[in-house]
């Protein structure tokens, strides 16, 4: 093989990014922000009083008793068949309709000992889980850990190509525990390994991310992992995983695409072998499609440009006075970060004191482009103080619609040394009030010098020397006609389509494997190059965290957003905008990460809207990291872990309710929006566009309607659309069972109301929730908001007349480590200077509940963390049936309601 060298820069923090980590000491002693006690001094917050909480922490045993739903699950799973996709977009086995209410493992916790195993299989199905994703297995892992902790792979000091028995042997057998219990798998093959000069490679982006789909040596190693890991054979169940019905599905690569690579730089700053790997498929393709060079001329029809520099933008670029700061055009914007910026020496001296985020602190200038007019940008700049060398990068951007990039946005190494920077770009669109930006300043001292942007330059013709010379391959924000950027984006798409083609088919068919086969997440790739496959993924977070929260001792302050996504419904609608009409789409990682107060809404709201749009599975993020620690009595360091979450776990049998048994209706009416390709080709390169999306759909139709994409020719077009619902502040879905009240700003609240299975989450302010045979009024509670679940454990109603009802009632609120101190972040975050210790502490919700059947038929029990009754709650009598009172004086989030016959 042929050595290729990249330079990497490493991206730890992404929207949705899942290599994160664990550590198996998170019980008692968590280190306060993942930095050295000694450091936080300056973080110090007042512990959160807790004196009206009390402990609870949901048992690891798995008792059959009202909070126990492993009844629902068919076991052992396989035993229908193989889980296959209909024509309608279900999951079905030979037993009909199955849908996967789910979690992940991720890393080492793919790996645990055999009474871990068994027992950790048997709480999930006590839960109501019946598929989990094992994720991010496929390396040593690194992220939160006090050491890399081993995943698959053996010693990998010679090479990362080979898997390790004894680790085998420990999924083998807990993929046989869940099987046992009815719980399916969801298998990922390439999450984190990255291949690097131990396999012949020289290191490039983390995971390979671009690369692995376009150069061919990585390729062929990807089936050489597929193979030995799917033709292995699992001595627990007798077939190799290409032949086992509990794989009901096998992911090919997590959150990665090549088209995504090219959008963010990453390929422009390779190794010269891998930019001539690159360039060579590039004129390949350019000679398929026009054999003929003058055809390639004439449908380009590039135009060498050039015009006199004129029209200064920046106000004194040469720094030879105060002016450029003065002008107020050109300012800092220092973000989460601290920055500060001078005129010295003839020089703009930028100061960045405190770190930011991914972009900030940053630079802008304000600027006025035209479209077609031709723009010259110049800097020089160097990096006096601070670690180096670094990325500086630089757009011309409209503020206003999203970042959008106006025709440059590139990425320049810099050092300590003068860089002088000069590009010529055409505006790709006008904006009277756009913003020409430097961005990803680190801690360090830097200095800028004649800054320039003016109308006018030079664009050669680079068709003028084809084929004698090769077509250069392009980079983001070159720039070229718009016929000749559109072919390089399909391209980009046609490449990426051979990759998922290529290594969809060696899975299927040269190995055989009969489960579903799907490639990566929408948003990573496009709705209809994933429709290539079996079905369709995606992933999302709400407020997921950032700055330093990835690694045990970083020294970087983390923050994470502190809201209640029921006032937007942002994610759900997002997500709905997804689904590919006749194809499964599940959401294989979803979370609202700890320490979010409000996190126990998300997984109530993928069962409820996941019924409605007809979705097959949904998947938490993630259950455990650990490899040692099965039942922490915390919350561990890492933010997505819900092993120890009680205020979210607590749910989790309503959610199999609702979403896995049925009881919440799909949606009547289905809104089926013609994926309008045509544009997406020819908007993407200059906006950045990976997926397709529903253009101007108003999206609260997802509250109503179930939503789909059509990407073979059928639904409706943007002119057919329905009209937009702004003014609309009370959402009722078409199957009645479902409520999203936006009235009171700030305020909303979701009801959910099914003869089985009813939910509440969001901020009551005294409105009483009428579920017909059942009425809720929530008190005062420490947040104004609550979450609230109640399902019928064998789906015979509340009533009783389908005979005796047990129903688990969950109500959960505030929840965290005992003794943690919470510290704001700025509007709507917050981190934890001190993240606290074991146990778990929770809200009791105060709340009277009114049920329409007569009080001598009815027992209300409060329950203990395993689920057992401990106390009797008092009912009484009322007019058209009876009443009961739940609260804080009972110390428990469980209830459980009885109904006699």
């Amino acid at each position: 093989m042929k050595k290729i060298s990249l330079f990497f820069l490493p991206v730890f923090v992404a929207l949705g990014i899942s290599f994160i980590g664990n550590s198996s000491f998170a019980q008692s002693h968590i280190p306060r922000n993942g930095v050295p006690f000694d450091n936080l001094a300056k973080q110090e917050a007042q512990p959160e009083d807790q004196s009206d909480m009390f402990p609870f922490v949901i048992s690891y045993d798995a008792p059959d008793n009202v909070s126990s739903m492993a009844h629902i699950l068919s076991a052992p799973a396989g035993k229908d068949g193989f889980i296959r996709a209909d024509e309608n977009g279900n999951f079905v086995n030979d037993a009909g309709i199955i849908r996967f209410n789910a979690t992940n493992l991720t890393g080492p916790a793919n790996f645990p000992s055999h009474e871990n195993a068994e027992k950790m299989a048997k709480r999930l199905a006590r839960l109501g889980i019946n598929c989990v994703r094992l994720h991010f297995m496929d390396t040593w892992y690194t992220n939160f850990m006090t050491k890399p902790t081993q995943g698959i792979l053996a010693d990998d000091s010679v090479t990362q190509r080979v898997l390790d028995p004894k680790q085998l042997e420990k999924l083998d057998f807990m993929i046989d525990q869940f099987r046992q219990n009815g719980i399916y798998v969801n298998l990922n093959l390439h999450v984190g390994r990255t291949l690097d000069p131990r396999d012949g490679f020289p290191v490039s982006s983390w995971a390979n991310k671009g690369f692995g789909q376009f150069v061919p040596g990585m390729i062929e190693l990807q089936k050489e992992y597929a193979r030995d890991l799917l033709t292995h054979v699992n001595p627990y169940t007798g077939n190799a995983y290409v032949n086992e019905p509990t794989i009901a599905m096998i992911e090919i690569t997590n959150e990665d695409s090549f088209q995504k690579g090219w959008f963010s730089g990453t390929y422009a700053f390779a190794d010269p072998v891998y930019r001539e790997e690159l360039n060579r498929q590039w004129n390949a393709w350019l000679k398929k499609k026009y054999p003929n060079a003058a055809d390639l001329r004439n449908a380009w029809n590039w135009t060498a440009k050039a015009e006199p520099l004129r029209d200064e933008q920046v106000t004194g670029g040469t720094f030879d006075d105060a002016s450029a700061l003065e002008s107020k055009n050109l300012y800092p914007f220092h973000g989460p970060g601290k920055c500060c910026a001078k005129i010295e020496n003839g020089v703009l001296k930028f100061s960045v004191t405190k770190p930011g985020d991914d972009y900030a602190p940053k630079l802008y200038q304000k600027i006025s482009l035209e479209k077609g007019q031709i723009y010259t940008f110049r800097l020089k700049i160097r990096k006096t103080a601070g670690n180096d060398p670094w990325d500086l990068s630089f757009a011309a951007v409209d503020l206003k619609n999203g970042f959008q990039t106006l025709g440059l946005v590139e990425q320049v190494r810099v050092g300590k040394e003068w860089e002088t920077i000069t590009r010529t770009f055409l505006a790709t669109q006008t904006v009277e009030n756009a913003l020409f930006q430097l961005t990803r300043f680190k801690p360090g001292e830097y200095e800028l010098d004649d800054f320039s942007i003016q109308k006018g330059g030079s664009i050669a013709d680079l068709t003028k020397n084809y084929p004698a010379e090769p077509m250069p391959t392009f980079t983001p924000g070159m720039s070229v006609p718009a016929n000749a950027l559109n072919d390089f984006g399909q391209f980009l798409e046609d490449t990426e389509c051979a990759y998922w083609d290529t290594m969809y088919q060696y899975i299927k068919k040269e190995l055989g494997a009969r489960s579903l086969v799907y490639g990566t997440q929408i948003r990573y790739s496009a709705e209809h190059v994933q429709a290539r496959m079996d079905l369709i993924d995606t992933h999302a977070y709400w407020q997921h965290p950032s700055g330093g929260w990835i690694s045990l001792y970083a020294n970087k302050p983390w923050k994470a957003g502190n809201a209640a996504m029921v006032n937007s419904l942002r994610n759900i609608l997002n997500l709905a905008s997804h689904r590919v009409t006749g194809y499964p789409f599940t959401v294989s990682e979803y979370n609202h990460p700890y320490p979010n107060q409000y996190g126990a809404e998300a997984q109530p709201m993928l069962a409820i809207f996941g019924r409605l749009q007809n979705w097959s599975g949904i998947f938490q993020y993630t259950y455990n990291h650990y490899v040692d620690s099965w039942e922490p009595q915390a919350n561990p360091w890492c933010f997505f872990d819900l092993i120890a979450r009680t205020d979210a776990l607590a749910h989790f049998p309503a959610c199999c309710g609702a979403f896995v048994r049925g009881d919440l209706a799909q949606a009547r009416r289905s809104i089926d929006v013609q994926a309008d390709l045509d544009a997406y080709r020819t908007d993407r390169m200059a906006q950045k566009r990976i997926t397709v999306g529903m253009g101007p759909l108003d999206l609260q139709y997802a509250a109503l309607h179930q939503i789909s994409l059509n990407v073979k020719g059928g639904g409706l077009t943007k002119e057919q659309f329905p009209p937009a619902l702004d003014s609309r502040k009370v959402f009722v879905s078409d199957t009645g069972e479902i409520t999203w009240n936006k009235e009171i700003p700030g305020k909303a609240f979701l009801t959910a109301n099914s003869p089985n299975t009813k939910f509440f989450t969001g901020f009551p302010e005294g409105r009483t929730v009428d579920w017909g045979i059942l009425k809720l009024e929530i008190g005062k509670t420490r947040l104004g908001w609550a979450t609230v679940s109640l399902t019928s454990r064998f789906g015979n109603g509340l009533d009783g007349k389908n005979g005796k009802v047990s129903a688990l009632l969950a109500a959960t609120g505030n929840c965290g480590n005992a003794g943690r101190s919470m510290k704001e972040m700025g509007p709507g975050a917050i981190t934890l200077p001190d993240r606290g210790h074991a146990p778990v502490m929770a809200e009791g919700i105060p709340a009277k509940l009114t049920l329409q059947v007569p009080a001598e038929k009815v027992k209300v029990f409060a329950l203990d963390p395993n689920g057992d009754r401990k106390a009797e709650v008092p009912v009484q009598n009322t007019e058209n049936g009876c009443a009961f009172e739940i609260g804080p004086q009972f110390k428990t989030v469980w209830y459980e309601l009885e109904v006699n016959e």
